[in-house]
């Protein structure tokens, strides 16, 4: 049975409708000025904060769709020697589907560019980056998560780089809409729409696309 309501046409969501519905969780030990502006001034109604996540199945962390973390600091509870990346991993590992954003302060250091933790960030930002700088990224990635035409976009990418297929956004958007219309998500309707013999990450990225 299927999770999601069968419905007409997919919505064509704004900003501010995205800034009332989206669901954003930092995650730092240290009080950061910028989390209660980007709530208070931006407008994102749905922002949350944890000094560090002691459980993968955390309600802040089950809920969000965006996480913005530090890299140092975090992920001790849950006992990562490499903190905030090996805190990164694991999220990614759990939580495909979820968009994260790493921060870091340049007097952390040099992160390891061999680390997995890279290859899974949506995003990367010195830790000293202004308002404008998140809030820019943070507004990509929830147009790339919810909105038709971003989605389809990082959908052609992915079918592209993990697959060898070439399809159209104008396919990929068509594909999305009858998903969508038959209220459906899973694997196999997704091969069968879109002539797959796996459904790979799409499973995730548009199973979230519809859920909101």
């Amino acid at each position: 049975m299927s999770l999601f309501k069968k419905r007409a046409h997919f919505p064509n969501r704004t900003m501010e409708q995205l800034k009332s519905s989206v669901i954003i969780l930092f995650i730092d030990n240290e009080d950061f000025n910028l989390i209660s502006e980007l709530k208070e001034k931006e407008g994102w109604r749905h922002l949350t904060s944890v000094s560090d996540i002691s459980s993968l199945s955390q309600p802040e962390l089950v809920d969000a769709h965006i996480i913005c973390t530090d890299i140092q600091g975090v992920g001790k509870e849950l006992g990562f020697t490499d903190e905030g990346l090996g805190l990164i991993e694991a999220i990614h590992s759990h939580y495909p589907e979820k968009k994260i954003i790493m921060y870091s302060s340049e007097a952390q250091g040099r992160i390891d560019a061999f680390h997995p933790a890279e290859g899974y960030v949506n995003a990367r930002l010195r830790k000293s980056a202004n308002r404008y700088q998140f809030e820019t990224q943070i507004e990509r990635l929830a147009q790339e998560a919810f909105c038709l035409d971003a989605c389809a976009i990082n959908i052609q990418r992915i079918l592209n780089r993990e697959l060898g297929t070439d399809m159209s956004i104008e396919e990929i958007k068509k594909g999305i809409e009858r998903l969508y219309s038959k209220g459906k998500a899973d694997s196999r309707s997704i091969c069968k729409v879109f002539g797959l013999n796996n459904a790979g990450s799409l499973a995730s990225i548009i199973s979230l696309l519809i859920s909101l």
